[in-house]
């Protein structure tokens, strides 16, 4: 921060109520140094000391703030909850974006599936796309960066339900710490921050707008809704109103401005408070920077890294909505590569699968993670904890000041070990549910890093230290010049360290020295340093000769620094000689390595930039072209087009080849109500393995249909997509036909499809797609008929049960007909018999007395018999309806005696019926008859 003792017009700065005050220490009267100019201003000195001590008071903060020093900070907390918004509008966005691009490889409407989403979440029919909504959920995410829960608060009949989840939005937070830095940086370029208190009351005017604004608009957008739910309407509101939302939002607009502000300070010399903790405890106010590095350094790899694999197994939905959650999941990730654990728990079965305890999971439990991944990580976070340990070597050099105090050792423990009691707070994903979406008790779910966190985090810390003390001198100076200044900072608060530190060294001091804790006088101004210190003068510029960097105990050798051991000044920040104490560095590079080393960096970031791009082209490829939908499309397409060979060679069926007898073209081909028409959903990937979600419309109907795939080779670079016939495919369904016995061939929809002859009647199961399926079965016999064509409907999505066809026989009119030609024809057979009782006929006369007394018969069919046929299996059996009649004329002998014998005429009718058996084989009927 740039410090001055004199104004922009250069005239000297009245002293503030903060500014330090120098420290005397007067020597032996034979030591000392008799220059009137110093004991003028040793005299002058002393007099202001006691014009203080006589009860003068520094000017307030109050009086010297203008307008301009209310308007800024208000400025910058109404930018810092703006940039908030905005950073949630910007997350929202691209995830809408990345849904767009899934829905278009899905054919699916963006909207109807987000609310889709929503309705299955609570059960409601909502439209995300109206106004209300528009104007409503972007404030109340942005509140979340809070920390506070998006509750659902439902009402209804006179009860009420609610539910919350807490996902904390960092990067919308960061948006807005961003804008306000940014416009309180640049809007107080030309204003003057007389002291600390000035500074740190514009900071709380930020902070009080920003959350009073926050906490204004989110309650004005409350989400408010009625929503039909059968005879009457449920009330729902969903905001993000909390208690947490006014002090967390308050401390960040706080923090975020007094860091901007702290450029405008013009304080000269460093407060008693800072010397105070930099004395006692060593590097306490840069401790942070290391910390900074470690968790900057594994973030980048780790986030990229993150964000390429939710693209690659996510797809264009997870990828592009990483700004909601890539911030924690990268935290989460630091806190496990760190050796710690992550703790599920809670007493909500139904919403998180838990048991009401707590369960640990490590980076490495239960394989969940690949070893490599495992191992990876675990590298990225020593790799990050060697960077934290250069920089703190860098930051706060072990001279003597440092080794000679023991609490030196605790300063950066202590530090992680109060970040792993932070994390606790600000890694802690959590959920609620009570009232009637539950019963009569209350839900809860949390993940978190587990207790212990602080602990492993302050033996990591322990080891930071040690890293810092014992290894990184050896070696901390042969790093680059551009990664040496990225890990220790800019040169500028180097010298403001090495002020502090020195300040520090020579306090302790002076106070030992003279024991006037307290007393002294502004640093004033002081005459150019001489041309040999013209290199301290210049900061930036760097030493060519390697020397040990100075202790921070020695006595001040700036230009305020009193001659021999008359007095020690504190130095102020604009002193050149304060640079002195900063450890020497390399020698700059020259030109040529500079520009080889640009060239490197310029390579090595576009293979970056090409890398990141070919992994989202490689993701979107892999999630369109080349993605199972593609496999579920085809199959789809061939069952609309009727063309059942190509999809049994896209989705085997997995049966035998007479099971498969009806998946071809023609008997498909001819098949009525097909599907008509389809739709892609979605695609859930889990690995190699994806489900594809669709809709098919048949006969009028949609029924959603889920295509299980799987990938167990490769295309090249991408993954190969096939149906998982293992898991069962839902548009194969069969048809079972029971076959009379004798029957070798079937008629189905229009088509011959030859079956086994078999002497019983058997059953016969086919595999089929979806349609209407004509079965008849043909007979080989005019006699026979098995009825009409049946009719089967298999439908997508219908009960796994497969419909039977049975078909029993029957005999066609024909049977009857050559029944009674053939049981006539015998009768006309037997009416050419000259015998009263013809052999083998239906008919005959019995003779009473000598036969020798009946003579000449002759016999005529007076009528036939009419019959009736049933059947029996493949027979038949027949019986009369009606009897026939049959005449008998003959001569009878009416003598008595032997001569001569008297004949006379005479004629007698009887009836004729049957009954018996017919068996048909082929067009040949075999009679059975039973006079």
């Amino acid at each position: 921060m740039p410090s001055s003792a004199h104004d922009p017009a250069g005239k000297a700065r009245e002293p503030g109520p903060d500014d330090t005050e120098e420290l005397s220490a007067t020597t032996s009267p034979g030591t000392a140094r008799h220059d009137p100019g110093v004991q003028h201003d040793l005299d002058a000195q002393h007099d202001a000391a006691a014009a203080r001590g006589a009860g003068h008071r520094p000017p307030a903060a109050l009086p010297t703030m203008t307008a301009r020093h209310w308007w800024v900070p208000v400025l910058a907390g109404v930018g810092g909850y703006v940039g908030t918004v905005v950073g949630i509008v910007i997350a929202l966005v691209l995830s809408i974006l990345g849904l767009a691009l899934q829905g278009d490889s899905d054919g699916g409407s963006t909207t109807d599936r987000l609310n889709g989403e929503i309705s299955n979440a609570t059960g409601l029919d909502t439209d995300t796309s109206g106004l209300r909504w528009i104007l409503s959920v972007p404030f109340q995410l942005a509140a979340m960066a809070a920390l506070v829960p998006l509750r659902l608060i439902l009402s209804f009949g006179g009860e009420g339900a609610s539910a919350g989840i807490t996902v904390p939005q960092y990067f919308a937070l960061a948006c807005g710490i961003l804008t306000a830095w940014l416009i309180a940086r640049k809007l107080s370029t030309r204003m003057r921050v007389e002291t600390r208190g000035v500074q740190w009351l514009m900071a709380a005017v930020s902070g009080l707008t920003w959350a009073a604004l926050a906490l204004v608009v989110t309650a004005l957008t409350v989400l408010r809704l009625d929503v039909p739910f059968f005879a009457s309407d449920i009330r729902v509101r969903l905001t993000a109103l909390g208690g947490g939302l006014f002090p967390v939002l308050f401390l960040v607009g706080l923090l975020s401005v007094a860091a901007a502000l702290n450029a405008r300070s013009t304080q000269v010399s460093p407060g008693r408070i800072v010397v105070g903790a930099e004395r006692s405890t060593p590097g306490v106010l840069q401790v942070l920077r290391p910390i900074a590095v470690q968790f900057s350094v594994f973030g980048t790899v780790a986030g990229l890294g993150l964000l390429i694999y939710a693209f690659v197994e996510g797809g264009a939905p997870a990828g592009f909505s990483a700004l909601f959650w890539l911030p924690i999941a990268v935290g989460w990730l630091f806190v496990l590569s760190l050796l710690s654990a992550l703790t599920a728990g809670g007493t909500a079965t139904s919403l998180t699968g838990l048991t009401g305890r707590s369960d640990a999971f490590y980076l490495w439990s239960e394989g969940t993670v690949p070893v490599w991944a495992v191992v990876l990580c675990i590298l990225l976070a020593l790799v990050s904890a060697v960077c934290a340990a250069i920089t703190w070597a860098h930051v706060r050099p072990l001279d003597k000041r440092v080794a000679r105090t023991p609490l030196a050792w605790t300063v950066l423990p202590v530090t992680y070990f109060l970040l792993g009691l932070l994390a606790l707070w600000l890694l802690r994903v959590g959920g609620y549910a009570s009232g009637g979406m539950v019963g009569s008790s209350n839900a809860v779910f949390s993940l978190r890093p587990a207790g212990w966190t602080c602990l492993v985090f302050l033996v990591w810390g322990v080891i930071i230290e040690l890293l810092a003390r014992l290894v990184v001198p050896a070696f901390m100076h042969t790093l680059p010049r551009r990664v040496t200044r990225g890990l220790r900072g800019s040169e500028r608060s180097r010298g403001r360290a090495a002020v502090v530190a020195s300040a520090a060294a020579m306090g302790g001091a002076g106070l030992a020295g003279a024991g006037l804790a307290g007393v002294g006088t502004r640093a004033t101004p002081a005459p150019e340093a001489p041309a040999a210190t013209s290199s301290a003068q210049h900061p930036s510029a760097e030493p060519t000769a390697t020397t040990a960097p100075q202790d921070a105990t020695a006595a001040y050798s700036g230009p305020h620094a009193g001659s021999g051991d008359e007095t020690r000044v504190l130095p102020s920040y604009d002193d050149p000689g304060a640079t002195t104490r900063m450890p020497t560095q390399r020698a700059p590079m020259d030109p040529a390595t500079k520009k080889r080393i640009r060239l490197i960096a310029i390579i090595v970031g576009t293979l970056i930039l090409l890398a990141v791009l070919a992994t989202v082209v490689f993701s979107v490829l892999s999630r369109t072209v080349f993605g199972p939908d593609n496999q579920a499309e085809g199959l789809l397409r061939s069952v609309t087009d009727g063309n059942a060979t190509h999809a049994a060679e896209i989705a085997n069926p997995n049966v035998n080849s007479g099971q498969r007898a009806l998946l071809t073209d023609d008997v498909y081909g001819a098949a009525q109500n097909r599907i008509s028409s389809y739709e892609i959903k979605d695609t859930t990937i889990d690995g190699d393995r994806a489900t594809v979600n669709a809709t098919v419309t048949q006969d009028g109907v949609t029924t959603p249909v889920a295509l299980p795939m799987v990938s167990d080779s490769r295309n090249g670079l991408f993954k190969s997509w096939r149906v998982d016939e293992s898991a069962g495919v839902p548009l194969y369904q069969a048809l079972t036909v029971e076959v009379p016995a004798g029957v070798g061939e079937l008629d189905v929809n229009g088509k011959k499809v030859s079956v086994d002859t078999q002497g019983q009647p058997h059953t016969v199961e086919y595999t089929v797609l979806p349609g209407d399926y004509a079965v008849g079965v043909s007979s080989s016999s005019k006699y026979v008929t098995y009825g009409g064509n049946q009719v089967a409907e298999i439908r997508a999505g219908s009960p796994s049960s497969a419909p039977v066809m049975s078909f029993q026989p029957s005999f066609t009119p024909a049977l009857e007909e050559d029944l009674t030609k053939q049981l006539n024809a015998t009768l006309d057979r037997c009416a050419q018999s000259t015998e009263f009782e013809p052999e083998g006929c239906p008919f005959g006369y019995s003779v009473y007395g000598d036969d020798e007394d009946y003579r000449n018969p002759r016999w005529s069919i007076q009528r036939y018999p009419t019959y009736s046929v049933s059947s029996y299996g493949n027979q038949a059996t027949f019986t009369t309806d009606r009897s026939g009649e049959v005449r008998l004329d003959y001569q009878y002998n009416e003598e008595y005696d032997d001569e001569p014998a008297d004949w006379t005429d005479r004629d007698t009718t009887s009836s004729v019926s049957g009954y018996g058996t017919v068996s048909v084989s082929g067009d040949e009927l075999t009679i059975n008859a039973n006079d």
